[in-house]
């Protein structure tokens, strides 16, 4: 039977966990520096964002540190401050009432579906081009009793998405009023939603 320690759950936390010392140099000052290998990630990450070299990392860090801070505990809290700040940038992006943005920044007619099929936003373009199909003289056929299906289940589209790291792919579509219907193809893609699937849907001229 495997000991606990052999679980392959446990082996990336047991190693993130692991104390490691490592000296950086910082305009000629070197700092010997024990810290957990998950915050020696972070700063690597943080660096390479900003193209430096972690020592010089480390030196600006602590430079705005005050003089009785403890060095290893105010690395941890910048590691933790700067992961927060970066969730929270995604989390601003990937809110799904964001999505409607990526949708109306689209110069195409572009529309985006949530797995329920239903129409979470659309552009005045998608408007223009559904109007110039069905208005016959409505102003706002999007508003009222329109039908909209994809050719391929929702659900199946997503899963593919996710197995081809999400690059656009084309599937039929079809748009209902009343008793009339309109054809066409489109591209699509999994939106940069948190917590649920959205399809953003471009179409093709």
């Amino acid at each position: 039977m495997a000991q606990p320690s052999d679980k392959v759950d446990d082996r990336p936390q047991t190693r993130d966990s692991e104390l490691v010392f490592r000296v950086v140099e910082d305009g000629g000052i070197r700092r010997g520096i024990r810290l957990e290998a998950i915050y020696w990630r972070v700063l690597r990450e943080i660096a390479e964002l900003r193209q430096k070299k972690i020592g010089a990392l480390v030196g600006a860090i602590l430079a705005e540190a005050p003089e009785e801070a403890n060095t290893t505990a105010f690395l941890r809290v910048y590691c933790l401050r700067s992961a927060l700040d970066m969730l929270a940038a995604e989390r601003e992006v990937t809110d799904p009432s964001g999505i409607g943005n990526l949708v109306r920044a689209s110069p195409a007619p572009a529309f985006a579906l949530g797995l329920d099929k239903r129409l979470i936003a659309y552009n005045q373009s998608f408007l223009n081009y559904i109007q110039a199909r069905f208005s016959h003289g409505e102003t706002e056929p999007v508003n009222r009793d329109l039908r909209l299906a994809l050719d391929v289940q929702l659900a199946v589209l997503a899963a593919n998405l996710k197995a081809n790291g999400n690059r656009p792919l084309e599937a039929g579509f079809t748009v209902g009023l009343g008793g009339r219907r309109l054809r066409g193809v489109l591209n699509a893609l999994l939106a940069p939603a948190a917590g649920q699937s959205i399809m953003l849907c471009y179409v093709l001229p």
